[in-house]
């Protein structure tokens, strides 16, 4: 077994070199994390109250179950686990780096000696043995994990933001087949009283007593009513598709009919801007990747300094077993690799994570602010459909007051049939706008929900 004395002039260069190395550590210079967007509301347009909004109290327990249902079978989440599952593999493999490195092998070779007579065949065998390990000296490898770790975790966020759109969704459908329900309901007597109206119409335009030009307004009411009818269908099928695909359910089965809530949604408990912006995942995934860009740039920073790398081995070999026994070799070697003379290569990387810094900062304020004005956004809507519901009940009860005028004149004798026909139509299509308004109310308190990031 051959021994190195430290004493040598090559040893002594090797620990020369590495001294100077540890002596230079102090040089590298820090990197600085980008300021985060400081100007944040200090409250909502509405005001603000304590407390973390839930779907709790809003859904029926049909639609809670069946959005459980979808957050367990949904392909979108699925894939997003498994995005994470890989996240977390590179992780492990970036800390294994870090780790001593063993190395096992069996060599084999055959040599034809030429200077003998005959062919003379010489079998060599060999194995070795070696465990290489490298000297973190400037936190190249550790930043590299940091890195890792910070996309592992935004992998992880994106599970949460598909929860999320999947909540919403699902009670999307749901409510948009309620009101389609309810509204069907509507649309068959509307378009019997707009039939009845055409022929009505028809006979007083016979008796001459209206122009020719009333058939045809007549028949475009009964055809806008046809029109709704078929509208309802697709939207049906439309709903029931999207169903099918968030449950993962070809063949779409629902256990209930689902049904539109008849009261108005309540407004979430609101918490400070702050603390909405703090849980929202989209948020959060801005921030690690600022936090992943800051890490690969500390690696090009350090991997313009020189590297220290230390292997152990054994080897060994012979063409028979006992030469095995009798000609071990052990080997302690040191490799210091000075990166500078390649300058212009690693300029280019550090250049290219300060851009990649610089882009992961602004992606962050831009989706702050996103996520403000999307808040800010719902919460104007709502109150725009608070006054819009007021001024649609005022508009049905004059609507309900009218058809009772005109069929009070009707039975009087004082007023057409088709008149009165007309005023139930009226009526009926107030009813309907009256739920196509508040379904609109609570799509807006599902997107209203995801947007401040309630489970």
């Amino acid at each position: 077994m051959r021994t190195h004395d430290l004493s040598t002039s090559p040893a002594r260069a090797l620990a020369a070199a590495t001294l100077l190395a540890l002596l230079t550590g102090c040089a590298v210079p820090p990197v600085q994390r980008p300021a985060e967007p400081t100007d944040l509301p200090l409250q909502w347009s509405l005001g603000a109250a304590a407390g973390a909004p839930g779907w709790s109290g809003a859904l029926d327990p049909a639609l809670a179950a069946l959005q459980e249902q979808a957050l367990q079978a949904n392909r979108d989440i699925r894939l997003a686990m498994l995005r994470w599952r890989i996240a977390q593999q590179q992780l492990r493999a970036g800390e294994l780096a870090r780790a001593p490195q063993p190395s096992v092998g069996l060599n084999a070779s055959s040599s034809l000696a030429t200077a003998s007579p005959l062919p003379d065949w010489r079998s060599q065998f060999g194995a070795s043995a070696s465990l290489a390990y490298e000297v973190d000296l400037w936190g190249r490898l550790a930043a590299g994990v940091a890195a890792s770790q910070a996309q592992a975790q935004a992998s992880r966020r994106d599970i949460e933001v598909a929860r999320l759109l999947i909540r919403s969704q699902v009670a999307e459908a749901w409510w948009q087949l309620g009101a389609n329900q309810q509204q069907r309901a509507l649309v068959g007597p509307q378009r019997e009283a707009a039939q009845a109206v055409l022929e009505a119409t028809r006979a007083r335009v016979r008796e001459g007593r209206l122009a020719p030009i009333e058939i045809d307004r007549a028949a475009n009411t009964l055809q806008q009513q046809e029109l709704r009818l078929a509208q309802l269908a697709a939207d049906d099928a439309q709903a029931l598709q999207t169903l099918a695909l968030l449950l993962d359910q070809p063949a779409l089965r629902l256990a209930s009919a689902p049904a539109l809530p008849e009261g108005a949604p309540p407004l979430p408990p609101l918490a400070d801007p702050a603390r909405v912006l703090e849980r929202r995942p989209d948020v959060q995934r801005a921030r690690l990747a600022v936090d992943a860009a800051l890490a690969r740039l500390q690696v090009s920073e350090a991997s313009r300094y020189p590297g220290l790398s230390f292997s152990t081995g054994v080897s060994t070999g012979g063409s028979v077993a006992l030469d095995w026994l009798r000609n071990p070799v052990a080997s302690l070697a040191g490799n210091l690799v000075v990166p500078l003379v390649d300058w212009q290569r690693l300029d280019l990387q550090r250049d290219t994570a300060r851009t990649e810094l610089e882009v992961a900062a602004l992606q962050l304020r831009d989706t702050v602010q996103r996520a403000l004005a999307e808040v800010e956004r719902l919460l104007t809507e709502r109150t725009r459909l608070e006054q819009a519901w007021l001024a649609q009940q005022a508009r049905l009860r004059e609507a309900q007051l009218a058809e009772q005028q005109a069929q009070a004149r009707v039975q009087a004798g004082a007023l057409a049939p088709a008149d009165g026909l007309q005023a139930r139509g009226a009526r009926l299509a107030a009813e309907q706008d009256s739920i196509g308004l508040r379904l609109q109310q609570w799509l807006n308190h599902a997107a209203l929900h995801r947007a401040l990031a309630s489970e």
